[in-house]
C-alpha cells in the first residue's frame, strides 16, 4: 500500500525553481535545500542523531517529556487538531502522541516538511493515527497552513520543534502567530545560549562545526557538482541586530573551483574565490527570546529550559487583546 503525500503550493516545482534560481544568483542557499534530497535527509539525520539536544542525553529527553505532559494537561480530554510544522522524521511527534490520554480525542493530524523522504519516515511512525503528509516549503510560506472555517471549531495544537533557529525569528514568529486563534496552542522549541560572550559563543559553535555537520553542509554542494576539494567551509558567529544577547551561526563556503549551472533557461555562474552563504542558525538568551514572544503577540503559558541553558521548550498562545 502506497503512502499518500500532498503538496502545498509553496512546494510546487515552479515555486521551488524560482526560489532556487533567485537565491543561488545571490550565492545564498535556501534553508530547504539542505534537507530536500534523500542523501541530504540522511546526512541531516546522521548529524542530528549525533548533536541534536533530544539525542544528547536523558536530561534533554526529560525536558521534552515534561513539555509534552504540560501540553496534554492544558488540552485535557477535549478533541483537537494537530499540525507538526517541520516534523522531520516524526520522532518528536511520535513521542508526544505516545502519552496521549484519550486516543479518540485527536481529530486531524497533519505532518509538514520540505523533505518527502523525511515525511515518509514520519508517516510510517504515526500511521496508526492516520496522518496527512504535506510537502511544504517552510521558508517561503506566507499564507495559512490549511483552510480553517470562520465558525467556532476545535482548538489547534501547532507543534514547531526545531524550525525557529534555521528559519529565523523575523520570518517564523509572525507566521506562527498568524496561524493561531484564541484557544489554540503553540509548542515551540528554541536553541538557547547561556551567554553571548566570546567563550560562550565558541562553545555553541562547536555544535555546528564538526564532522557530521560539515558532511551535511558539503553534501549539498557536492550534489550540485562541486568536487569535495573545490570548496572549503567555515563556521562563524554574528550578532542578531535588535535582539538582546542573540547571535547567528553562519556557515560560508569559499569556492576554489568555478561552478556553472543551468535551470529553466537561466544560468548560474559561481567563480573561484566566491563565497556562498550555505547555512544559518539563530541562538537567543532566555530573556531575549521571551521579549521576542511578547513583541510578536505571544503569551508564554509554560517555559521549560535545560539546566545548561542551551535548549528551551515553550507552550504559547496568542496574547489577549
Amino acid at each position: 500500500m502506497g503512502i499518500p503525500i500532498h503538496f502545498h503550493p509553496s512546494a510546487y516545482p515552479e515555486r521551488l525553481r524560482q526560489d532556487w534560481l533567485e537565491s543561488h544568483q545571490r550565492r545564498v542557499v535556501p534553508a530547504h535545500c539542505l534537507y530536500e534530497s534523500t542523501g541530504q535527509a540522511q546526512r541531516w539525520l546522521a548529524y542530528a542523531r549525533a548533536w541534536a539536544p533530544i539525542h544528547r542525553g536523558r536530561d534533554y529527553q526529560q525536558l521534552y517529556e515534561r513539555a509534552y505532559d504540560l501540553a496534554w494537561q492544558t488540552i485535557g480530554n477535549a478533541p483537537f487538531d494537530y499540525v507538526g510544522y517541520g516534523c522531520g522524521d516524526g520522532l518528536k511527534d511520535a513521542n508526544f502522541f505516545g502519552s496521549m490520554p484519550s486516543p479518540g480525542q485527536l481529530e486531524t493530524l497533519r505532518l509538514m516538511d520540505i523533505s518527502a523522504s523525511l515525511l515518509i519516515e514520519a508517516y510510517q511512525r504515526l500511521q496508526s493515527l492516520k496522518p496527512e503528509a504535506w510537502v511544504v516549503n517552510l521558508a517561503s510560506m506566507s499564507d495559512g497552513l490549511f483552510q480553517r472555517s470562520e465558525t467556532p471549531q476545535r482548538p489547534l495544537l501547532l507543534s514547531c520543534l526545531g524550525m525557529l533557529p534555521t528559519l529565523g525569528h523575523r520570518h517564523l514568529l509572525p507566521f506562527l502567530t498568524g496561524q493561531l486563534r484564541p484557544g489554540d496552542l503553540l509548542l515551540l522549541s528554541a536553541n538557547l545560549s547561556p551567554s553571548s560572550n566570546p567563550t560562550g559563543r565558541q562553545h555553541i559553535l562547536t555544535q555546528y562545526d564538526n564532522e557530521p555537520a560539515m558532511q551535511w553542509y558539503a553534501g549539498y554542494l557536492i550534489e550540485l557538482g562541486l568536487p569535495r576539494d573545490g570548496f572549503s567551509c567555515r563556521a562563524t558567529t554574528q550578532d542578531l541586530e535588535g535582539v538582546e544577547g542573540g547571535f547567528r551561526i553562519q556557515v560560508m563556503a569559499h569556492l576554489k573551483k568555478e561552478l556553472s549551472l543551468s535551470l529553466s533557461g537561466a544560468r548560474i555562474n559561481w567563480a573561484v574565490d566566491d563565497s556562498v552563504d550555505l547555512f544559518r542558525s539563530e541562538r537567543w538568551t532566555s530573556n531575549g527570546l521571551r521579549i521576542l514572544f511578547q513583541t510578536h503577540g505571544l503569551q508564554c503559558l509554560e517555559a521549560l529550559e535545560s539546566e545548561d541553558q542551551e535548549e528551551g521548550l515553550y507552550l504559547l498562545q496568542v496574547a489577549d487583546g
